[in-house]
């Protein structure tokens, strides 16, 4: 028997490897004729103006039109991440990023977000949602239909479904179901959660900042006797949760101007001509985990009630791109309990059940707030209980002021600690609904005329009496405690003043320092008693010395502020929950080392470490973690700055006056083109931003036609 050469064999696995590769090609999906997505473009009646901000400015027909319209111009504007986000609701985003991605396709598919949509669909979501919800996919149909070369083979056709898909699968995150499925799997974890950072997350770097502020001033308590609202919510600067800002106008009277995400086909906050609001992020406890018992002879069965009972179970199915065109399917079994879906791990069987699961009528509840006309129709939009969470800080033209503590509550039984692993044996505590809007904790026109919010318990919404009362909510509704100190800062910096005027408001949203009672500098100086720098090198102890003298302030010409907020980075990790003191010591000295090494000195103005960095422009910024002006960074990057990641991005003081006439002024980080660096707008308002200006909203139609730069209809 003669032996094959080596040059056959090689040559014979070359051939098998082509064909192999050709056929993963050739099995790759096709991209739909673009010219179907034309032809029904031509059914929209819309005009987009961009300012000379390059911001849009949608006027429709009908609703339909509009949405239509938002679609397409949020597509020219950052299409990559709206083709990401629809990607990753779909549960596809491994296909066209590989492995990397394959966690947040398994969480798609273990929260049944698509056996939801398709099994609520047709009964719970109302026709006219729909069809915005189709207009809107149609905008960004015909964006690709004109860029083909951009679209993914996985992407077309974007449907009505992806976009209400979008909002059962991302909302859950703000109030931090991620996290929890990420502490849900640490093998420490056997007895209960702890707070680590997030191991599965639908975005692809990091959680969200705990950020965000909105305030709120009535007549009343104005200088001016005007109306006033601060819509300020922090976020990433740049991905799938970055504010994108848009003016929205339609004959059937939509008329928002605010800021959305990408894949949404409504104002996330904003105003009206009538109204407005701001939303931050609250974080009651809406997930509950139950550990269950499971059958020694029968691994598909567990207790329930003193009886066994079968599981149910799915197959989630996760296509990962490895190589090329190369494509595999790789599978995992979910298994299904009367609790919800379950999470197999190291330390046993643990079944979930989330506020705002197999809910599919979030959207519907949004664009009642974007047509809202007075408060009570905004507060119908709320009665909807279809926003699992988030605060809403209102204001109108009528002078009406309000927070809103909005959450989808589980209604639970009480004498359980239902932020602690429950029992899994007991159908008594698998809740089946949500109280209702009148458990909601609120504070409407207080007689101290503001209320606001920056993260803060719903019983500190004002600097009065008449905030709502702790001890009229149960403790099943898991409301949370832990005071920001933004909060801090706000009412001490209003709550002396009989008057409040639109300076002041302004003053106090572009505070630089904090609080002597938050958490930050409650720690720093618990940790100035403890450590005597015994141990520290000469340069460590006059480094200690400084930071002793540190005023809390974080402008960007201040030389203690970065070893300040460096030293204090432990507590702001963890909210200040048990840090140790070595852990800040070794902060301390981590700071002073990597200050040292990229500049020399310990000593360094702040604004020559955080910069707010965008193309060709790299800025100087004031501002840090937990402070109003809301600066959040990373690591240091090879030229010993820290980038601005996430924080205050766009933003928007809001005035209605004696006649009940709004304005407004705005602020955005960047510009209206996040992506295109060709684009001029990909960076033109950093300087204003950095400098704490604002511009003003072209709200009213005639005074955006004094500041055209370019016009269009699309699909005409």
């Amino acid at each position: 028997m003669k032996y094959l050469s080596l040059k056959w064999i090689t040559f014979s696995i070359c051939y098998l490897l082509v064909v192999g590769v050709l056929a993963a090609y050739l099995s790759l999906p096709k991209i739909p004729d673009g010219r179907d997505f034309i032809k029904i473009a031509t059914k929209y009646d819309v005009e987009i103006i961009r300012d000379t901000l390059g911001i849009p400015h949608i006027y429709g027909n009908q609703d339909v039109d509009t949405a239509f319209g938002l679609g397409y111009a949020q597509s020219e504007d950052d299409f990559l991440t709206l083709q990401s986000v629809l990607l990753a609701t779909r549960g596809t985003l491994a296909a066209e990023l590989g492995y990397k991605a394959a966690k947040t396709d398994f969480v798609v598919q273990f929260m049944g977000v698509w056996d939801t949509v398709n099994a609520n669909y047709d009964e719970q979501v109302a026709g006219k949602i729909k069809r915005i919800a189709q207009a809107y996919a149609d905008g960004v149909n015909l964006y690709c239909a004109e860029n083909p070369s951009e679209v993914s083979r996985y992407f077309l056709p974007v449907t009505a479904k992806d976009i209400i898909a979008g909002f059962t699968f991302k909302t859950p995150m703000f109030y931090g179901f991620d996290q929890v499925l990420g502490d849900l799997v640490n093998p420490d974890l056997p007895h209960e959660l702890a707070k680590t950072d997030a191991a599965m997350t639908w975005q692809p770097s990091e959680s969200l900042p705990i950020g965000s502020q909105g305030i709120a001033i009535a007549p009343s308590r104005s200088e001016d006797g005007l109306t006033h609202l601060l819509v300020n919510s922090h976020q990433p600067l740049k991905g799938p949760v970055a504010w994108y800002e848009a003016r929205l106008h339609s004959e059937e009277g939509w008329n928002m101007v605010g800021s959305t995400f990408p894949g949404a086909p409504v104002i996330i906050h904003g105003h009206n001509e009538k109204l407005g609001w701001s939303n931050t992020v609250n974080k009651p406890d809406l997930v509950d985990i139950y550990k269950l018992t499971i059958n020694p002879d029968n691994e598909n069965q567990y207790l329930l009630d003193g009886e066994w009972r079968e599981f149910k179970s799915k197959q989630a199915n996760m296509l990962v791109k490895l190589l090329g065109p190369i494509r595999w399917t790789f599978t995992k079994e979910i298994k299904i309990s009367q609790h919800g879906p379950v999470m197999e791990t190291e330390h046993g069987m643990y079944a979930m059940r989330w506020a705002g699961m197999n809910n599919v009528k979030t959207l519907e509840s949004m664009f009642a707030t974007n047509k809202a006309k007075n408060q009570q129709q905004f507060e119908a939009a709320l009665k909807l209980n279809a926003m699992p969470s988030i605060n809403f800080v209102y204001a109108d033209k009528e002078g009406n002021i309000a927070h809103y503590y909005n959450a989808m509550f589980p209604d639970r039984i009480e004498g359980w600690q239902w932020d602690k692993i429950l029992p899994g044996d007991r159908s008594e505590l698998i809740w089946k609904g949500y109280r209702d809007f009148s458990f909601m904790p609120k504070t409407v026109n207080p007689k101290s005329g503001l209320v606001y919010n920056a993260n803060n318990p719903p019983w500190n919404a004002t600097d009065g009496n008449d905030d709502a009362k702790s001890n009229d909510y149960p403790q099943s509704m898991g409301i949370e405690t832990f005071v920001t100190n933004r909060a801090l800062q706000i009412e001490s910096r209003l709550s002396t003043h009989k008057k409040i005027s639109q300076e002041l408001l302004k003053d106090v949203k572009y505070d630089l320092a904090y609080h002597p009672e938050s958490n930050q500098i409650k720690y720093l100086k618990k940790w100035f008693e403890y450590e005597t720098g015994f141990g520290f090198s000469e340069i460590e102890m006059q480094a200690l010395y400084s930071l002793r003298h540190w005023n809390f302030s974080t402008h960007k010409t201040n030389t203690q502020a970065a070893l300040g907020i460096l030293t204090i980075a432990p507590v702001q990790k963890v909210r200040g929950d048990n840090v140790k003191m070595e852990t800040m010591t070794k902060a301390f000295k981590d700071a002073v080392s990597l200050l040292g090494k990229h500049h020399g000195t310990y000593n360094v103005a702040y604004g020559e470490i955080y910069r707010l960095i965008q193309g060709d422009k790299n800025l100087a910024i004031s501002g840090g973690p937990d402070i109003l002006r809301a600066v959040y960074g990373k690591e240091f990057n090879e030229a010993g700055q820290i980038e601005n990641i996430a924080g205050d991005g766009f933003m928007m003081f809001v005035s209605w006056d004696k006649d009940g006439l709004v304005s407004s002024e705005a602020s955005h980080q960047y510009g209206s083109a996040t992506l295109d660096e060709s684009s001029p707008h990909y960076n033109d308002q950093m300087e204003m931003f950095v400098d704490q200006k604002e511009r003003t909203v072209l709200f009213d139609r005639s005074e955006l036609e004094k500041n055209v730069e370019r016009r269009y209809r699309p699909g005409l």
